[in-house]
């Protein structure tokens, strides 16, 4: 058995459903689990919609409300749905956007849209997707059969992005899905929905279908899980940065994660954990390119050689530094100074701190920038550290980070040397460094203007893009049930 999730790029319409379809049907003896996002925008246009609806604007609801629905239909008539399965797929819409608008209805009425409200408006376009997904590949002659995720993905109520409980919901797609897939049966599955024990509709955050998918995965113990998207798989580094930027046939699942943490966009980190604990091979494939081998991530690093694997970058950041004698010596003093950051909610990419500990930095979201400035003074004037212990608290906006990463940097001399020789040469100030213990991954600040030549520089000195592409012509991976060997 694989998992097969497909994002909304790949469903963005009735031609790229029959993609879909045709990529279900060739693998259908694999006997797979689809799941789906909703289409390409309808995301953002249920949000959106909320929106309207809480501003009390019910002409613009009833027009967003009407071109979402006459999308679908369009898109379903395109596929010769319309005609078939005896008006029933008609009904399903009809009563799916019946719904819809009762709870816009509410939440114009009420004035008031709450993240439960909000998680429940979202959902539909899960739900609507795979409706059409479903009726497709009946039509294709496969057993099709239209799962709705809140009723097996149990979670807690923290809306927006719910935690799941993993037992009861192992317990409950073990007994839901598994019988009919042994029967033959081809599950289409909403992604990135769940429900509360108590019943209200939740969304699993950030990636949500692709962390659906690895839950699926888990649960049902599948061969792998198949991530299908736009883009061949993983890359050395962000092509729109580095045109030399090659596809990497394999890495680890803790490469991905150090990759994703700085700002790689193909995998978030959250998805790799079910599937990490299962064993279970995650492979990144291209709905567009079909054939291409595509990237398998699993717990056995990709890296043969010196050579790193990924440069990764993200911007839109800002380097926050807290000076002071106080710090200092002082046990305990780090975890005082980040943990009015962490309660502000504000994730922290990385720290450094200098050799006399008399400062330390911390990057962070520049969108974060003012809550954490806020929490951190209230901290240390409530604290009375302000003022000799604690003198200064800095900012330097417009920054980026660029993090070197990969197994193969363990145990090996120089590297460090060659990515600041790299840098240098390229004219890119370094603000701050860190290094992982782990040693698989070097991250740097700089300026976010010198981003680009800073990653090209990198790139370009580690032969990162050359050394992938001499292990992308070694034989392709030879799958045993599923199981690279």
């Amino acid at each position: 058995m694989i998992v097969m999730k497909f994002g909304g790029t790949s469903l963005a319409g009735a031609a790229q459903i029959r993609q879909v379809g045709g990529i279900v049907r060739r693998f259908a003896r694999s006997r797979p689990v689809v799941v789906v996002s909703a289409m390409a925008g309808v995301t953002d246009e249920l949000i959106a919609l909320a929106e309207r609806s809480v501003s009390g604007l019910p002409r613009e609801v009833s027009g967003r409300l009407d071109r979402l629905q006459r999308r679908h239909r369009r898109e379903a008539r395109l596929l010769g749905l319309s005609e078939g399965s005896g008006g029933r797929l008609e009904r399903e819409l009809e009563a799916l956007f019946t719904e819809l608008e009762g709870v816009c209805h509410g939440v114009l009425l009420l004035h008031e849209l709450s993240r439960r409200s909000l998680d429940l408006i979202s959902s539909f376009g899960e739900r609507l997707s795979a409706l059409l997904v479903t009726d497709h590949l009946r039509s294709l002659g496969l057993r099709a059969q239209f799962v709705d995720a809140r009723d097996h993905i149990v979670t807690d109520e923290s809306h927006g992005a719910a935690v799941v409980d993993f037992d009861a919901t192992y317990r409950n797609l073990r007994r839901g899905i598994l019988p009919g897939v042994r029967k033959g049966h081809l599950p289409v599955v909403t992604g990135f929905i769940g429900r509360t024990r108590q019943g209200a509709t939740t969304t699993l955050g950030r990636s949500g279908s692709d962390y659906t998918a690895s839950i699926l995965g888990g649960a049902l113990r599948a061969e792998e899980v198949w991530i299908w998207k736009e883009v061949d798989g993983v890359c050395t580094a962000d092509p729109n940065l580095v045109k030399s930027a090659r596809v990497v046939a394999r890495i680890s699942y803790q490469e991905a994660a150090e990759m994703a943490h700085y700002g790689a966009e193909v995998i978030h980190p959250k998805t790799m954990l079910p599937a990490r604990r299962g064993h279970i091979p995650i492979r990144i494939k291209n709905t567009f390119n079909p054939n291409a081998p595509g990237t398998l991530i699993t717990s056995r690093p990709g890296a043969r050689g010196k050579a790193p694997l990924l440069v990764s970058s993200i911007d839109g950041m800002a380097l926050v530094t807290v000076e002071g004698t106080g710090i200092f010596g002082q046990p305990g003093m780090i975890l005082r100074l980040l943990t009015p950051v962490a309660l502000a909610g504000t994730n922290i990419y990385m720290i450094s701190m200098s050799s006399s500990e008399y400062n330390v930095s911390f990057a962070i979201m520049q969108g974060d920038l003012e809550k954490t400035l806020k929490a951190l003074e209230k901290d240390f004037r409530d604290r009375g550290l302000l003022g000799e212990q604690v003198a200064h608290i800095t900012v330097e906006r417009d920054m980026c980070a660029i993090a070197v990463v990969g197994a193969g940097m363990k145990g090996q001399h120089g590297i460090a040397g060659r990515v600041f020789s790299a840098l240098g040469d390229a004219g890119v100030n370094v603000v701050a460094i860190a290094q992982g213990s782990s040693e698989y991954n070097i991250t740097v600040v700089t300026r976010g203007r010198d981003m680009k030549k800073g990653v090209r520089a990198i790139h370009d000195r580690l032969n990162v893009g050359r050394a992938a592409l001499r292990r992308a012509r070694r034989p392709a991976l030879r799958l045993v049930s599923g199981r690279a060997r």
